[in-house]
């Protein structure tokens, strides 16, 4: 029984360790498919390029694809995290770098921004605006197009950013919407006075037509309550959704595809 017991465990622990020394060596390249979805030939041009731009720029690039992020941790930003800094990743002292996680499974992904160079060539917006690159193909489930679209979208800010113009949200942009809601909000109060104004002089003149038998009796409505029936409205979408992560140092964000 002991023997059967011992070989069960033995069997279990060599399993955990052949499944981690095959996904601890993949995390030495710049593309780490280990959810299949490239053929070998994609993988190697993908992999050419993400090294050429973390080299160009001293920024790593990383894309990570894994079946469930749920086989990990509790949320796919948070097992973006953890495979960036487990697998020591990034360029340079400061470790600089950019990695994206696709979750196939659940269709989930997360992006994270990690060290001073990467994080001011990626501010929020520049994140944000990132998703632009590749989210629509992911969402049209072409991934070659996606992750390309991805580096591609890299290469652009991080360039940018060594110009010392990085992405950022154009003040104009803002300005426009207060000077917007300023004249929306001139306006509103326009009509409200220009209204009162005319109910002043039509009171004045109905007076003119009122006897001095008429009597006007004020009247109350008694508002006794309402019943209020909602209905849920489903998202019928299919597009993905994202929003911004941070804490335990870097940033990033994550959503659906």
């Amino acid at each position: 029984m002991k023997k059967r017991i011992l070989t069960v465990l033995l069997t279990i622990i060599l399993l955990l360790c052949l499944s981690v020394s095959v996904f601890a060596e993949s995390q030495l390249y710049h593309i780490t498919d280990d959810a299949g979805i490239l053929t070998a030939e994609q993988d190697g041009e993908l992999e050419a390029y993400a090294e050429s731009i973390s080299q160009d720029y001293g920024v790593g690039i990383y894309v990570v694809t894994i079946d469930d992020y749920e086989d990990y941790y509790d949320s796919v930003y948070e097992t973006a995290w953890q495979i960036y800094h487990a697998y020591d990743l990034g360029e340079g002292a400061d470790r600089d770098g950019v990695i994206l996680l696709l979750s196939m499974d659940n269709r989930q992904f997360a992006t994270f921004f990690y060290g001073p160079q990467a994080e001011y060539a990626f501010d929020k917006h520049g994140q944000e605006m990132l998703e632009d690159w590749f989210l629509d193909e992911f969402h049209a489930d072409n991934w070659v197009s996606g992750i390309y679209g991805f580096l591609s979208g890299c290469q652009e800010f991080l360039q940018k950013a060594a110009e010392g113009d990085p992405v950022r949200r154009s003040p104009w942009g803002t300005l426009g919407l207060i000077a917007l809601s300023s004249a929306v909000f001139a306006l509103i109060i326009c009509v409200l006075l220009k209204g009162k104004m005319k109910s002043v002089r039509k009171a004045v003149h109905a007076g003119a037509y009122v006897s001095g038998e008429l009597q006007l009796t004020a009247s109350r409505d008694q508002y006794t309550h309402t019943t209020e029936t909602r209905t849920k409205i489903e998202n019928e979408s299919s597009g993905g959704s994202s929003h911004s992560e941070s804490g335990g140092g870097g940033s990033g964000r994550s959503g659906s595809f």
